[in-house]
């Protein structure tokens, strides 16, 4: 039983390190878009938004 326990939370890691990982590349994305130039010239990065 406590080898299903340990699996369980080893597995339930592995998801929060992913989630942590995702989020703070969408942050990153989004701060970048927040902050792009007003003359338009950077959107081509940003087409996925669309």
């Amino acid at each position: 039983m406590e080898l299903l326990y340990a699996i369980s939370i080893a597995i339930v890691f592995i998801i929060a390190i992913t989630l942590c990982f995702k989020t703070f590349e969408f942050t990153k994305t989004m701060w970048k878009f927040k902050n792009r130039k007003k003359d338009g010239s950077e959107d081509k990065d940003f087409k996925y938004f669309d």
